[in-house]
């Protein structure tokens, strides 16, 4: 993960079908400690987080 938000690119997290690797709904895992599952919205230049999950 990166140091700083700033520097986080939406299109770098595993998609969540691997049948569809081009596909827009995105995870990033941070470390063992948390998933965040995300909608890209390329047309409108968004980010929709649509679960944040935490361990622990």
């Amino acid at each position: 993960m990166p140091s700083c938000w700033s520097c986080w690119r939406p299109w770098n997290g595993d998609p969540v079908h691997k049948d569809n690797p081009d596909g827009a709904v995105r995870a990033h895992a941070f470390g063992r400690v948390g998933l965040m599952t995300y909608l890209i919205l390329e047309d409108q230049r968004r980010v929709d987080v649509l679960i944040v999950q935490w361990v622990g």
